[in-house]
């Protein structure tokens, strides 16, 4: 995952550094304005399985002059072999999206144009974008609960990744805005087919930017999102004086990045202990974590507000105290 926090929504390719955790690249392959990304499984063909998410007022902003209604785009795909343990043959589709109160909320379905799909490699007619309203609480309220449900079409089975994004973040700055709004209005017209091509700023990804993309971003104006689907893991310097990820010291001295207010979780699968934190406002988190004589493997999972999970596994860190003379 991108390591930088700046730019978590922008080409979101992965960097190939040890800091970097599993690969999730999905659904955009690196592109695209996603600002969280949720696994599932269909068990069994034909049957709808729940997937649940929350708007919690310290990360979502409504619209200006909209009250409380935030537009958000899903997107669902099969989970292809680079982010599953076994090939989907799913034709994932999103049924409905329900409120706590059990109450079904009105959903937009796009298929993927085939040029987008094929651009993205992934599945033509497998690979669909829904639009829904959901409604963003007052700050210090609690967070408002939705479920997704997802079916596998001709009663197909398998994993699928849920690609949460804002409508009208055309430039994947996690906010919609007048300057958003003028890319799209230039964009009129556009095509997959053209180079140029702005992915963002197609919002029901149907392969053409047109008034019905301008009407949707126009509609969350204003909205913007603290989401984040990447996570930095950086190990201090000062714990590693010899660059090498071979420290001298048993404790040592994690800081990052990810969404405001997430916990984050070091595991070390050497026989070492758990240690956890919690991000600050600003998305900022800092740890001690102790080390087991020899090498350190670490699993490293986040939770956030939205209802994301982030796991995967970062380098190892060797812990090989000073010999004495």
């Amino acid at each position: 995952m991108n390591p930088s926090k700046s730019t978590r929504r922008i080409h979101r390719a992965l960097c190939a550094t040890p800091e970097v955790l599993e690969d999730r690249v999905v659904l955009s392959a690196g592109q695209g304005s996603t600002f969280a990304i949720m696994p599932g499984t269909v068990g069994i063909g034909g049957k709808a399985t729940s997937v649940s998410f929350k708007i919690d007022p310290s990360l979502f902003t409504a619209p200006a002059g909209s009250r409380d209604k935030l537009l958000i785009g899903i997107d669902v795909a099969p989970a292809t072999p680079s982010t599953s343990t076994s090939t989907s043959t799913l034709k994932p589709e999103i049924v409905s999206i329900t409120s706590a109160s059990g109450q079904v909320t009105k959903v937009e379905h796009g298929t993927y144009n085939a040029k987008v799909a094929k651009a993205n490699k992934i599945k033509l007619k497998t690979t669909s974008a829904s639009l829904v309203e959901v409604v963003v609480p007052k700050a210090g309220q609690p967070a408002n609960d939705y479920t997704v449900q997802v079916k596998g079409l001709d009663k197909t089975s398998g994993q699928f990744l849920l690609g949460f994004f804002l409508p009208g973040d055309a430039t994947g700055a996690g906010t919609v805005t007048q300057a958003d709004l003028k890319t799209i209005k230039q964009d009129n017209g556009m095509t997959a087919q053209n180079a140029n091509y702005n992915f963002n700023a197609d919002v029901n990804r149907d392969g053409i930017i047109n008034g019905q993309d301008l009407s949707a971003a126009k509609q969350d104006m204003g909205a913007s999102t603290l989401a984040s689907p990447v996570v930095s893991v950086n190990l201090d310097p000062a714990s590693d004086p010899a660059a090498n990820r071979t420290s001298p010291y048993s404790t040592v001295h994690f800081a990052g990045t990810v969404t405001p207010n997430a916990s984050i979780t070091f595991v070390d699968n050497s026989g070492g202990g758990v240690s956890s934190t919690t991000a600050n406002s600003s998305g900022a988190y800092s740890i001690i974590v102790p080390l087991v004589l020899g090498s350190n493997t670490f699993q490293v999972t986040t939770s956030d507000g939205f209802g994301q999970s982030i796991t995967g596994a970062i380098s190892p860190v060797v812990y090989s105290p000073p010999t004495s003379g």
